[in-house]
């Protein structure tokens, strides 16, 4: 009860604060779920029947909040544009998913552990040694190896050293719904609280419904009805190796609603579809996008797109917008990062803030966009351009940038797009200078 007065309070307390209504929304996600645990451990403490131990109910309580998690992930799987604005955009809602699926395999250690020192019983009734219970214990192995598996292979360090495609990934990730379907018929056949109580019985189903709903409606529908428009590549640039720009044009009276800091899914022909961030729109319903070739399918597509080809847009997803901000405002890119500030700048007829704009590179030569924003800089007096690259001037630092652009005040808007361990340093960093944690933005471009 504690934990959910403490919820109350820090949403009151976001609820009264003088932020932007979109800034407001992106908690009640998170909290919503946070809430959803703390109501779950209570009805299971509640509920449990008598005579079993505290060291059983702690484990298998693990468990099931493990399953939960995992639940969770499966909806936030699901690209659902009405759900992205209470976690603040696509981005932030796989970067939810994917720590949620973490805690859940973090979970299973004190599950199994803990199962150990009860003797796997918990209380005087034990388990009986029918079919299901054997049964229960392999579909159990089964959901862990498999569900750790899937999330080692998603964290940065492991996916960079094993090289594993991304469309491989893809498939590979969509068996999680199947694991934890496993998953819950392992607690089903085992769990003696369940077992016990019919309404923990029915919590238990309809938080397995809800999960395995929104894997169904990810792997059956969402590929049909998901907003989606047919293009065709109008401009193919190559400005620097590995860097690829295309200007896309709609081929039907249907062009999605794309604004600058958004993000789409492109397919050419077979090539898988991939997100990438949109550097800027036309009147037209045109389309530019930025692409970094890092892998070997943006690879693939490097060398083999061309003029002329077909290509659908799925989307627009993301929330990096910076009308979040104030008239003062510090943008901080770096590599192909630029992308969403490049949309931000050509947007037709849009009105900006006073900006400084940091652009990031190792040389000028690995900056291939910086003509094209000095030449806007020139025509738009309220955009100072900061070239930085690292290997003359070292890496961009807070004092750097308060040197440069002048005292942070607390009116201060920081948006930051660019590698992750770049973006949570500078963050920390400016966080410690004074700028507010909600007048720092950041585009989390990390999808696996």
């Amino acid at each position: 009860m504690p934990v959910l007065i403490v919820i109350a309070i820090y949403a009151v307390r976001i609820a009264r604060a003088p932020l932007d209504a979109r800034l407001k929304k992106r908690h009640v996600g998170p909290l919503t779920v946070t809430a959803g645990a703390v109501v779950l451990y209570l009805a299971w403490d509640w509920l449990r029947p008598e005579g079993l131990s505290t060291v059983y109910f702690v484990g298998e309580f693990a468990g099931v909040l493990s399953v939960y998690l995992m639940s969770c992930t499966l909806v936030l799987a699901t690209r659902l544009m009405w759900l992205e604005q209470w976690f603040g955009g696509l981005d932030r809602m796989y970067r939810q998913h994917k720590q949620y699926a973490v805690w859940s395999m973090l979970l299973l250690i004190p599950h199994l552990l803990l199962h150990f020192f009860s003797g796997f019983d918990g209380s005087q009734y034990g388990y009986d040694h029918t079919a299901s219970v054997g049964m229960g214990h392999v579909l159990g192995a089964v959901s862990a190896i498999g569900l750790l598996l899937l999330v080692v292979i998603s964290l940065g360090q492991v996916g960079r050293i094993l090289r594993l495609p991304y469309e491989r990934w893809l498939f590979l990730h969509r068996l999680t719904g199947l694991l934890l379907l496993s998953a819950l018929f392992h607690g089903w056949f085992l769990d003696l609280i369940i077992g016990g109580s019919t309404p923990l019985l029915g919590i238990y189903v309809t938080m397995a419904t809800i999960g395995m709903i929104a894997y169904g409606y990810d792997e059956l529908v969402l590929r049909h009805r998901e907003p989606r428009a047919d293009y065709s590549i109008h401009r193919v640039e190559r400005p620097t190796p590995g860097i690829l720009d295309l200007t896309l044009t709609p081929t039907s009276r249907t062009a999605l609603p794309v604004t600058g800091g958004q993000f789409v899914y492109l397919r050419v022909g077979g090539w898988h579809e991939h997100p990438f961030s949109v550097a800027g729109t036309q009147a037209d319903g045109s389309v530019r996008l930025t692409i970094r070739a890092l892998g070997r399918g943006t690879g693939k597509l490097y060398t083999d797109v061309r003029e002329g080809l077909p290509a659908t847009l799925k989307g627009p997803y993301g929330m990096f917008d910076h009308t979040l901000g104030g008239p003062r405002q510090i943008w901080i890119a770096a590599g192909i990062g630029i992308a969403p500030f490049l949309g931000w700048l050509t947007h037709p007829c849009e009105t900006l803030p006073r900006i400084d704009l940091f652009y990031c590179a190792p040389t000028a030569d690995d900056a291939p966009f910086l003509p094209e924003l000095a030449a806007t800089a020139e025509r738009r007096p309220e955009l100072r351009l900061h070239p930085t690259f690292s290997r003359n001037h070292g890496r961009l630092t807070a004092d750097r940038i308060q040197a440069v652009a002048g005292p942070i005040t607390p009116d201060t808007h920081v948006f930051l797009c660019g590698p992750a361990s770049m973006v949570e340093n500078l963050t920390r960093a400016l966080h410690r200078k004074g700028v507010p944690r909600h007048h720092l933005h950041a585009e989390h471009f990390a999808f696996r």
